[in-house]
């Protein structure tokens, strides 16, 4: 893919795959919704899973998604990710953001908005690489 055909795919409501790295050196892969702002990947999550923790503790991340069709293209990423508290009205926004992607806007606030109070963390990805390829096979 060029760099336009990437930024496209990325900007597609498909699940991303995260992974970090654990305190014993293993990966741990984790899917997720996440928003692409053009220049970085946004993930809201709670600040006590795991994979966060692995993030707060070792920036190296990577990041994937793929299509489960032909002809199965797919981008994967690697950077540095940042965990964020958001507590004001623009991580509000940003969240139903995110959900907005997957769920629509009809369902959106009655999902977002209970969770609001107590799920405030963000995690943003900053790609350092990008490598995506049309064809999988």
């Amino acid at each position: 893919m060029n760099k336009d055909e990437a930024q496209e795919f990325l900007s597609q409501s498909k699940v991303g795959v995260v992974a970090s790295l654990r305190s014993d050196g293993y990966p741990q892969s984790t899917p997720v919704w996440y928003r692409y702002d053009g220049e970085t990947i946004i993930i809201w999550t709670d600040k006590n899973r795991h994979w966060v923790k692995n993030v707060m503790r070792n920036n190296r991340v990577s990041f994937s998604i793929q299509d489960d069709a032909p002809p199965f293209a797919a981008l994967t990423l690697r950077g540095k990710g940042e965990v964020v508290d958001q507590l004001n009205n623009s991580g509000l926004k940003e969240a139903k953001d995110i959900c907005r992607r997957y769920i629509g806007d009809d369902d959106v606030d009655g999902y977002v908005e209970p969770y609001w109070p107590k799920l405030h963390t963000f995690v943003r990805i900053h790609p350092e690489r990008i490598n995506s390829w049309n064809r999988g096979y």
